[in-house]
């Protein structure tokens, strides 16, 4: 299992793995997240095959693909690299993915067509949970005497 705080040592908290089959889409979010690394892939076999080599925490992946839906994505993420917070996006009229996504495990959800402003609320929930996270661990490494 991997431990959260070897995570946190190994990965910048400004990387991001998008995932959509839409080229364009991977072009509108670059340019709207400009100061962050954005990773990019364009199916769910590609972005697990990424998370095998670069261990990124948060993950923005579209429902809609071929192959490898977005749901069938998260459930693998949540699997394989639990500590790992998937944010979905979904056209607006989609309410129903929204419940399986959530139900899958995802912490958030942005709507298609997506705006900036939505993207950095998303992104922001995701990292207000992460420094939670990380704060309690590191308040129990200190409860048992141990380094964080």
């Amino acid at each position: 299992m991997i431990i959260f705080k070897d995570i946190l040592k190994g990965t910048t908290m400004k990387r991001i793995l998008f995932v959509d089959d839409d080229i364009t889409a991977h072009a509108l979010l670059k340019a709207m997240l400009n100061d962050w690394e954005i990773i990019s892939a364009h199916s769910g076999a590609e972005a697990l095959d990424i998370l095998e080599r670069e261990y990124g925490l948060i993950v923005i992946t579209d429902i809609h693909m071929p192959k490898m839906d977005g749901i069938t994505l998260l459930k693998a993420i949540r699997e394989k690299f639990p500590i790992i917070q998937v944010i979905v996006l979904s056209a607006t009229d989609q309410s129903q993915n929204l419940l399986k996504a959530y139900e899958a495990g995802a912490n958030d959800f942005i709507s298609k067509p997506f705006e900036r402003e939505d993207v950095l609320e998303a992104i922001n929930n995701t990292l207000t949970k992460i420094n939670r996270w990380e704060r309690a661990m590191g308040n129990l490494y200190e409860k048992k005497g141990k380094n964080w």
